[in-house]
């Protein structure tokens, strides 16, 4: 039977540095594919990005769309200091027809942060998960079983607690709920690396709960559960674009969401612009610019700084976006700018620009706050 839903595996950030690459490939399933350990050896002079493109391509099941790329970047962005920004690198790809996510850690540029991401990945994949699957190959590990009869989340927690690989490591669960259906997500500890397995919507808790588990235990082919799934090639992230991106700030923690909520802030004025600048640039005449601002300032307001309303026209868009009241002429045009960010995201035929959530005094903006707009906030 074929996988239902999404079935996605998203690993965090990897502790260690790469050492030298141990010439065996990390597979899904308890196996090795010649074909990808042969691209595993490939001479030390090439880079980490096209290493790990080689090896991805040649442990895919399936033919990815013409034109899409092999691996998908993103990057998570926070402030390392008031003035500079440091990035994160995220890259998505399929391996044996499964979509996965892989996090690095922190760098003052994307080069950096690409290159990072790429070089744990090889390590986990190539390396400590190949190392792993060779040696129960080899008959180092006992066959895990599992008792018969329990929930599959009793059976999930019982076979990590006896898997080498997972050292005992307790779970973590949680579920979100979208349009009336639930979606659980297991957090868990593979090698030392966090990993965390999503499925599918389901109608409760305790269903959604119970289809990752399983979704997990066929991952690692536990014994009873080896059959159960497929990986679908007709799955948008096979068969699409792109692959579907993961749920926001995945491998973020609570502290780093914040810096990344502020990062987001920080830079919207230049991001808008940078957006409007590349989609319009064929419209614009010689020096004309983007957008138009002009500001109003309440002069009833006797603190400093002043609170000022910003308005911004976008000709290309034919539209005049009206901020909300802010403290400062800089917070004011964050305000607009992200009025402009939300248009462009939304449907250019229906969505109208609001002056504001509310026109009172706005002197600080606090993420809690209904009115308040991030980027990476779900709606």
């Amino acid at each position: 039977a074929q996988a239902s839903g999404s079935f996605e595996l998203r690993r965090g950030p990897i502790a260690e540095q790469p050492p030298s690459l141990v010439m065996a490939v990390a597979s899904s399933s308890p196996s090795v594919d010649p074909a990808a350990k042969k691209c595993s050896q490939t001479p030390a002079s090439k880079g980490a990005v096209a290493m790990l493109q080689e090896f991805v391509q040649c442990s895919r099941q399936f033919t990815a769309p013409q034109h899409r790329p092999i691996l998908q970047w993103t990057y998570n962005q926070r402030m390392a200091n008031p003035t500079c920004l440091e990035f994160r690198g995220i890259v998505a790809f399929l391996l044996d027809g499964l979509p996965h996510h892989a996090a690095g850690g922190w760098f003052p540029s994307k080069k950096l942060a690409q290159r990072d991401v790429a070089e744990r990945a090889l390590t986990f994949f190539v390396g400590r998960w190949g190392e792993q699957l060779l040696e129960q190959e080899s008959g180092k590990f006992n066959a895990l079983q599992v008792t018969m009869g329990i929930s599959d989340t009793e059976a999930l927690a019982e076979f990590c607690s006896s898997y080498p690989g997972c050292a005992g490591a307790p779970l973590k669960w949680s579920y979100e709920v979208r349009d009336e259906k639930f979606m659980a997500e297991v957090e868990l500890s593979l090698l030392d690396v966090p990993h965390k397995f999503a499925g599918a919507a389901m109608p409760s808790r305790e269903a959604a709960y119970s289809d990752v588990a399983r979704r997990v235990l066929w991952y690692f082919q536990c014994p009873g559960y080896q059959h159960i799934f497929a990986p679908d090639p007709r799955a948008p992230s096979v068969a699409g674009k792109e692959i579907p991106a993961p749920p926001a700030n995945w491998a973020c923690s609570s502290d780093e969401i914040a810096e990344l909520r502020q990062a987001e802030r920080k830079t919207v004025l230049m991001r808008v612009q940078n957006r409007l600048q590349q989609e319009f640039a064929k419209s614009l005449r010689p020096g004309q610019g983007v957008w138009e601002w002009s500001y109003e300032m309440d002069d009833q307001d006797t603190v400093w700084p002043p609170r000022f309303r910003a308005t911004v026209s976008v000709a290309a868009l034919g539209k005049t976006f009206v901020g909300k009241w802010s403290r400062g002429q800089r917070e004011a045009q964050i305000e607009a700018s992200i009025l402009v960010s939300d248009f462009l995201d939304g449907d250019r035929d229906t969505l109208e620009p609001a002056s504001s959530c509310s026109d009172s005094a706005a002197d600080t903006m606090d993420s809690s706050d209904p009115c308040a707009r991030w980027a990476d906030m779900e709606v």
